[in-house]
């Protein structure tokens, strides 16, 4: 039985559970690709100023959690500070339950939304994508071999959490929020080579961030606990 303990809706069946979450097991391919300095920043919340043009595309796969229900998910992760803090803002998110998806956006803030997931091994290669609406968004292939290389910083998370006004165009929740997995464990690490697309979408526009090379790639599994955040600042509403 899950203990829900959030005064959350619907208040007689909730969608999520209390924190923390614990992901047990999961599988991980990043993609480490150098973009163009004004895309990145476009889309990275205004309140944010980016630190590196080396950011990340990842697609993970859960094979255990203790909390939500079973999902995978991907996206996209920029590097950015915020008034000295540094860290990394995931810009986009994709998660295949609703869950996942609520438990993100009310809790710390990420922008998820739903989507297809695939993640496959087979003849030595990992593929991993997202689809949403018709669009392949992200799509990578990961091989095994290749050289270290030094990731750019991606912790702790750095968020804006918006939530709108139900009375007038504009928020009634804006925070900067600092989060930072726990208790994380690194089971298995292997440097790779990867390819990487991206199909154009207007909606959810991925391809727009200027890709220019890919510098690195990793597989990993491993596990990390996910729980509270830190509020940084309330911004004005």
């Amino acid at each position: 039985m899950k203990n829900y303990e959030y005064s959350i809706l619907p208040e007689y069946s909730p969608l999520y559970p209390s924190l923390p979450y614990r992901y047990e097991d999961y599988q991980k391919i990043s993609v480490y690709c150098r973009g163009d300095r004004e895309a990145l920043q476009r889309f990275l919340p205004k309140e944010f100023e980016l630190t590196s043009d080396i950011f990340e595309v990842f697609v993970l796969k859960n094979n255990e959690i203790k909390g939500l229900d079973l999902y995978s998910e991907g996206g996209v992760v920029i590097p950015c500070s915020y008034k000295g803090i540094k860290g990394a803002c995931v810009a986009f998110e994709y998660v295949d339950q609703d869950d996942a998806l609520c438990a993100g956006r009310e809790i710390w803030g990420y922008p998820k939304k739903l989507a297809e997931v695939e993640f496959e091994e087979s003849e030595g290669k990992i593929t991993g994508s997202i689809t949403r609406r018709g669009k392949k968004i992200i799509d990578i292939t990961f091989e095994e071999g290749a050289d270290e290389m030094e990731p750019p910083v991606l912790s702790p998370r750095l968020q804006v959490k918006r939530m709108p006004h139900p009375e007038v165009d504009g928020t009634d929740t804006n925070t900067i929020v600092e989060n930072v997995l726990q208790d994380v464990e690194t089971k298995k690490k292997i440097l790779g080579k990867a390819t990487l697309n991206m199909e154009e979408s207007s909606q959810d526009p991925l391809s727009e961030l200027g890709v220019k090379e890919i510098v690195g790639a990793v597989y990993i599994e491993g596990a990390f606990t996910l729980t509270y955040g830190k509020v940084v600042e309330n911004l004005q509403k």
